[in-house]
Formats: structure tokens, sequence, C-alpha cells
């Protein structure tokens, strides 16, 4: 009976439930996010560059650190990523718990979805699954455009 019992509590604890488990970021599921939110957002794919040392935020709050940076690349259009982008950023870093997202790791080039509010301040947030970025894929950029332009919205297996 001792053995049942801890087999159980060591399987109840490895469980989804108590831990943290994350799937890669997708192009469309992110782009879907976006273009569903009652947010404004910008699809924009480029390069983004820190102009300081990433903060990290502390664990176990909800107050994220915010990092500034500049993203530099091309802008959605209806017809695909055609109109130039170069902006400041604010990459927010936030927590789920003990796990947090980063402003550091964004190298080469990035497909992100920046929220723009009222005073025209760019945001991307940078979870710990990834938030609303995700690093360049040719596969990626092609399946954002054909659910941008169709509506035919396939999500990476």
């Amino acid at each position: 009976m001792k053995t049942l019992l801890i087999a159980a509590l060591t399987l109840a604890l490895s469980s989804p439930a108590f831990a943290l488990s994350c799937m890669r970021p997708d192009a469309v599921q992110i782009y879907e996010a976006a273009r569903d939110s009652d947010d404004n957002f910008v699809v924009v794919r480029g390069r983004i560059d820190l102009s300081e040392p990433a903060k990290a935020p502390e664990p176990e709050t909800e107050i994220p650190a915010i990092t500034q940076a500049v993203m530099s690349g091309y802008a959605l259009t209806q017809h695909g990523f055609g109109a130039l982008f170069h902006r400041k950023i604010e990459i927010r870093a936030t927590c789920l718990g003990p796990w947090c997202g980063s402003a550091g790791g964004f190298d080469g080039e990035q497909i992100a979805m920046l929220r723009v509010d009222g005073n025209n301040v760019y945001t991307l947030v940078a979870g710990p699954c990834g938030g609303r970025a995700m690093e360049w894929t040719k596969d990626g950029e092609r399946r954002l455009l054909e659910c941008h332009r169709t509506g035919n919205c396939v999500v990476a297996e």
C-alpha cells in the first residue's frame, strides 16, 4: 500500500499542473492572437537590437521588466512584409510564478507582434513560453502570409 501511495504521489507531482510546459511559438498562432485581440498590433519581420542590457523580471511577481530596444525590418501590409519599419520598442519580460521571460535571446531575424498603444509606444511581450515573437523561418512566414491573405490558418505540427 505504501509503494502504491508513493507511486501515485510521484505521478501527480510530475503532471503538467506542477510544471510549466511550453510549446514553441508558431507564427500563425501568434498572428491569430494579435489579429483577434482588442489591442492594436503591427506584425514585423526584422531584427531586434537591445539599446541596453536585458533587464530580468522578479520571479513570483506580476511586475514586468522593461528593456528598451530598436526593431528594424518590414511591417506586414495587405500584400506581405513590404513597409519599412525602424522604431524604438519596449520589451516587457513577464513571469508566470518562478518561470520568467527575457528580453535577451532575440538573435537573428524575428517575426514579432508589437502592441501599439495610444501614445505610439510599440511593445513586445516576452513571457516564459516565448511571448509574441519567434525566430523567422521561411515556412513560418509562408503560413502566416497565407493566413493573413486567405484566412486559411495552418499551425505547424
